[in-house]
């Protein structure tokens, strides 16, 4: 696919992603919060991957409709 395809419209409907379903979104949800809490528990400090992990966990849970309280709370 090139750029002036993306720009006039003309990529197949099979380039764009499918919408994921809650089940999804809630088994990645606490996925991430499970790996957040290994990367809290660690001696090694991992700073970049902490933020990055408690970025989509906002994402994930803003998604959901779950509040920066419960998120804050599951990821810790």
């Amino acid at each position: 696919m090139e750029t002036k395809d993306i720009i006039k419209g003309t990529y197949t409907s099979d380039s764009r992603e499918k919408f994921r379903s809650v089940a999804e979104i809630t088994a990645r949800y606490n996925l991430a919060c499970q790996k957040y809490k290994e990367l809290r528990v660690c001696k090694q400090e991992f700073r970049e991957q902490k933020v990055m992990l408690y970025a989509e966990l906002k994402a994930l849970g803003w998604v959901l409709g779950k509040s920066d309280q419960t998120i804050t709370k599951d990821a810790n």
